[in-house]
């Protein structure tokens, strides 16, 4: 599936499904875009840069310009952050506070041992919207943000023609959950998506009604291909479909 079609049948699925954001693709790049980049040494969570794109910017990183290190090693632009397990767990008492997301720093660091962010294969990570995608321009992760409704849709697509679960709820960051998690998920036979932003530190960049819902391109593709037989064509999602009213 081409870009043209890709951004086609995605609208068509939008449409479908009831979604009032434009879904969001991430792109590996080896040439800078036009758009919005973190400032160097300044602090910016990737979910709230990734509000520009959803108001229809292109925001992208670099190396020298990820906002956070946590963002950074999840856009496998930078390596982990020294002590990392500590913060995200108990902390270290008299040198940083602890989110205390996880028991141990032990178990925090089986955790990342578990889902390794592989180095990126271009220097520019961008998130743009998937209707701004040239035609030189391969999305590796589309991103949708979905409210309970929405999602329903989404997820129940996402299986239609799988016999396995095809979806996730992860622990993981807020960026892990849109990007590396899926990135992961790609190079699986059969990729699943990730439902995600379940990271208290990321929930305030989201309304309180919204998830994400992050798709690698090939299942992606598969779900576009199978909506029209699917049960969106029905008299159920029909009236889910007026409750989420929109489009």
């Amino acid at each position: 599936m081409d870009v043209r079609e890709l951004q086609s049948a995605t609208a068509k699925l939008g449409d479908l499904v009831g979604l009032h954001q434009e879904p969001l693709a991430f792109v590996y790049s080896d040439t800078e875009p036009s758009g919005f980049r973190p400032e160097e040494g300044k602090w910016a969570c990737i979910l709230a840069v990734m509000g520009r794109a959803r108001r229809g910017e292109t925001v992208y990183f670099d190396a020298e310009h990820v906002g956070c290190g946590g963002g950074g090693y999840f856009l496998g632009l930078c390596e982990r952050t020294p002590k990392v397990e500590y913060f995200v767990s108990t902390g270290i008492p008299g040198e940083m506070e602890g989110e205390h997301y996880k028991q141990s720093p032990e178990i925090m660091l089986k955790t990342i041992e578990l889902y390794p962010m592989p180095p990126a294969p271009a220097k520019y990570a961008i998130i743009k919207p998937l209707s701004a995608l040239t035609e030189e321009e391969t999305p590796e992760v589309i991103i949708c943000l979905a409210t309970p409704d929405q999602l329903c849709g989404l997820v129940m697509l996402a299986g239609f023609a799988r016999a396995e679960d095809a979806v996730l709820c992860p622990f993981s960051s807020g960026c892990g959950s849109i990007i590396s998690r899926p990135l992961l998920e790609a190079q699986r036979a059969e990729p699943r998506a990730v439902v995600g932003i379940f990271d208290p530190s990321s929930r305030l960049f989201l309304r309180e009604d919204e998830m994400t819902f992050a798709a690698p391109r090939a299942l992606w593709e598969e779900m576009l291909g199978n909506a029209d037989e699917s049960f969106l064509k029905t008299e159920t999602w029909a009236k889910v479909r007026r409750r989420i009213g929109g489009n």
